[in-house]
């Protein structure tokens, strides 16, 4: 048995091992963009072998924060090794990411590579003519034992283009920069060229709004100002900002949405015309929020899984939920509180949200535990029958938040609420370790003063339908009552028109004009009936229907009549039977309640306060 000295000293060891990076040789990367606008970065590496025979270098599959194998190794053009006086040295590629180079004992080792980059999104890397976007994971290699070490990259930027940014630390030399460790440097995306940018100080912190793309249309100032206003109320929301160091908002305008969060920055896809207005800087303001959150809910509180990072293999949580769902509930929470939105607008994006997850019979197969542990094989590999078996862990978390903060509040009588939950999460668990998805669901029992471990297991760890009457109850809200029918005889036209019939396929209008079935959802009489996918749609009882007309025509029959839909299925023709069904008449559009009591009203203000201002911006932001 090992003695207590033995163990003590290992414990030490163990605790001190990041600290070890710093004793070991740097990594030296040099960036050169001299084929930019063919979308190729050269990239050589300065590689301490330190007298070994052999070592070998990987590249990661996956960038943290989006999961789902990426195998940025693929985009690799040609990799070369020399020593530092140019001898060429061997290399063998020894599995799908890794390189394996006979370094033949020298302490250093030259390693050069091209990259192509022209993936416009915000984890991978994208480069062209006047500007270039880059990731950590799909642009470094680095050594496979011992990567935890110090890193230094210098970017050979082209002439025209006006610096660099990224939240990586200055070096002193222009465009140089170093971090003390890998998870540093996959985390520190930098871009270069010359974008917008303007500045903004929150809690003596400097912020950095860097906007490429915005070609005139875009109004950096207008939205760095309310950007400040959403980073003050996150700030206010946790108490105090986790970093001191300059914080930077990577914007990039492609026409897409999109966002990833990073430690000391996030990266956001947007479209250029959304500073015109104010309907569309609030939208743009709700994907930052949400990325913005992240840098205490993800980056810093996590799943226990979720750290140290294994960039070469899928890394399982159950608790995507927690970082992705609570994230989206507070990401609009938080604009509304901050004046954003009005509290009607609030209740209808929550209304929205409702009938999102009531339309998804995934809801029904799969819990958000279950949704969160297979991200990876499903989350980000949508196909037309997701809709019958995911329950998305962002919208469903969501709205299961939702369901949690009213729980919290109605079982401590509203002496606590979510937010006093993920304060002291952020207080106990914002650690190298992070916390488990039991942890979690103790923690939240704790701060409650009542056991919701029976809840959980309802709601989060168990498909099915969730009940919404105990938030409604709280706060004096209720579901808009669904429509009476329309009157059958208008004018005391005879004979009476019958409701519509209800299919249950959603369909789409090919480039080539074709109608097909783009998904059919289960329990539907599209679905009863045997209508699939990719089906064509050509004919409905014996008439040939076009794209633009086909809503139309169904509308004309009524539930419980038989239609017939000649379909072509590749390239058989088939004649199937459906008989409809009555449209849902569900509402899910949550309004306050006209008799709410007293205590209603104050359970809804403290849960949206402070009021709000009857616009969604002010003047002149």
């Amino acid at each position: 048995m090992p003695s207590r000295l033995v163990l003590f000293l290992l414990a030490c060891l163990f605790a001190a091992g990041p600290l070890f990076a710093a004793d070991l040789a740097p990594v030296s990367y040099t960036l050169r963009f001299t084929a930019a606008s063919t979308h190729y970065l050269d990239v050589e590496a300065e590689v301490p072998v330190e007298g070994r025979a052999e070592v070998t270098l990987f590249m990661p599959v996956w960038t943290p924060g989006s999961y789902l194998v990426r195998e940025y190794a693929r985009n690799i053009v040609d990799l070369q090794a020399t020593t530092l006086e140019g001898t060429a040295l061997p290399v063998e590629k020894s599995s799908k990411n890794r390189w394996t180079i006979a370094a033949a004992g020298g302490e250093r080792i030259l390693v050069r590579y091209r990259l192509f980059a022209r993936e416009v999104n915000v984890r991978g890397n994208w480069i062209e003519r006047d500007f270039a976007m880059l990731n950590g994971a799909p642009t470094f290699l680095t050594l496979a034992e011992n990567y935890q070490r110090p890193y230094h990259v210098r970017l050979e930027l082209p002439a025209g283009w006006q610096g660099s940014y990224t939240p990586l630390t200055p070096a002193g030399a222009p465009n140089t920069y170093t971090a003390p460790d890998f998870d540093t440097l996959v985390d520190s995306p930098i871009l270069a060229g010359s974008p917008q940018v303007d500045t903004f100080t929150v809690d003596g912190v400097l912020h950095t709004l860097v906007t490429l793309g915005g070609d005139g249309v875009w109004d950096n100032a207008r939205v760095a100002r309310n950007l400040a206003r959403v980073v003050e109320a996150q700030r206010t929301f946790w108490g105090a900002l986790p970093y001191r160091e300059p914080y930077i908002f990577f914007n990039l305008l492609t026409g897409s949405r999109g966002g990833l969060e990073h430690k000391h920055s996030f990266v956001i896809t947007a479209d250029r015309w959304l500073s015109r207005t104010r309907g569309g800087i609030g939208s743009w303001l709700s994907l930052a929020s949400h990325e913005f959150f992240h840098v205490w809910n993800g980056k810093r509180l996590r799943p226990a899984e979720l750290g140290p990072f294994a960039y070469e293999h899928e890394v399982y949580t159950k608790s995507l939920w927690i970082v992705e769902g609570v994230t989206s509930y507070y990401q609009h929470l938080l604009l509304q509180r901050a004046g954003f939105l009005n509290r009607e607008e609030y209740l209808g994006n929550l209304s929205n949200l409702i009938a999102g997850v009531q339309k998804t019979p995934g809801r029904l197969n799969q819990s958000l535990s279950d949704a969160s542990y297979d991200a990876w094989i499903k989350a980000y590999r949508p196909d037309e029958n997701s809709v019958n078996t995911l329950l998305s862990y962002y919208n469903g978390g969501a709205l299961a938040a939702a369901l949690l903060d009213a729980e919290i509040r109605r079982v401590s009588d509203g002496a606590r609420s979510l937010d006093d939950v993920m304060r002291a999460a952020f207080a106990r668990y914002s650690t190298d370790r992070g916390y488990t998805e039991g942890e979690f669901i103790a923690l939240t029992s704790e701060i409650a003063g009542h056991d919701l471990a029976g809840w959980f297991q309802r709601v989060v760890q168990t498909s099915g339908q969730w009940d919404y009457q105990p938030l409604l109850d709280w706060y004096g809200l209720a579901f808009q009552p669904a429509p009476a029918p329309a009157s059958s005889s208008p004018n005391g036209l005879e004979p009476a028109d019958p409701l519509p019939g209800f299919l249950g396929a959603d369909t789409r209008a090919r480039d080539d004009g074709r109608l097909v079935v783009s998904r059919v959802r289960d329990g539907t009489p599209a679905s009863v009936a045997g209508l699939y996918a990719d089906d064509e749609i050509i004919a409905l009882n014996g008439y040939r229907v076009s794209p633009d007309q086909f809503a139309e025509r169904l509308a004309l029959y009524a539930a419980g009549e038989q239609v017939k839909l000649l379909v072509s299925r590749r390239d058989q023709l088939i004649t199937l039977a459906i008989t409809l069904a009555a449209p849902p008449r569900e509402t899910w559009n949550v309004l306050i309640r006209p008799d709410a009591t007293p205590a209603q009203t104050a359970h809804l203000d403290a849960w949206l306060s402070p009021p709000t201002p009857p616009s969604a911006l002010p003047p002149g932001s």
